[in-house]
C-alpha cells in the first residue's frame, strides 16, 4: 500500500504563495503590456542600478542569453541602457532610463496593491513578524549563518 503524500510543508507553502502572488501581480499589471520577465527585469535593474546581465540572469533564474534578448527589447523601448563595466569590458552594467520612470511608478503601485491584498487580515505586528521570519529563512538559505545546505 502506498504511503500518503506528505502534508503541506513550509517549502511547498512558500512556493505556492510565491506563485499565487506572481499571478496576482500579473493580472493587475496586464494593462502595461509587459511580460512578467520584462517587469521583473525592470524592477531588479531599478533596485540594483548597475547590475550586470549575468547578475540579472541569476536573479531571474534564466540563461544569460535569455537576459541579453530581454535587455535588447527593453533597450529598444528606451527603458534600459547598457554601460560598459569599468572593470570588465565584456560585461555591461544595466540602468533604467528616465523614460522608464512612469512604468516603474506603476509597477511599484501594483506591487503595493498586490502585497496589501495578500497580507489583508494580518496586523502590522504580524506582517513585521512574517517579514522577520522570511528574512531569517532567506539568510539561512543564503548561508548567512554558516549552516550547511542539506535542504
Amino acid at each position: 500500500m502506498r504511503k500518503p503524500p506528505p502534508p503541506n510543508t513550509t517549502t511547498s507553502l512558500l512556493l505556492e504563495v510565491g506563485r499565487l502572488h506572481r499571478e496576482a501581480f500579473k493580472r493587475r499589471a496586464a494593462h502595461l503590456k509587459l511580460t512578467q520577465s520584462q517587469s521583473m527585469a525592470l524592477a531588479w535593474i531599478a533596485k540594483q542600478p548597475g547590475i550586470t546581465q549575468t547578475g540579472l540572469a541569476e536573479k531571474l533564474e534564466v540563461h544569460p542569453v535569455t537576459v541579453t534578448q530581454l535587455i535588447d527589447r527593453l533597450q529598444r523601448a528606451g527603458w534600459v541602457r547598457r554601460e560598459t563595466h569599468k572593470d570588465d569590458r565584456r560585461a555591461f552594467r544595466l540602468l533604467t532610463t528616465d523614460k522608464a520612470e512612469p512604468i516603474l511608478d506603476e509597477l511599484w503601485k501594483i506591487a503595493a496593491e498586490a502585497r496589501a491584498y495578500a497580507l489583508r487580515g494580518l496586523s502590522a505586528a504580524e506582517q513585521k513578524q512574517l517579514d522577520q521570519f522570511l528574512l531569517r529563512i532567506k539568510s539561512n538559505l543564503a548561508g548567512g549563518d554558516g549552516a550547511d545546505d542539506r535542504g
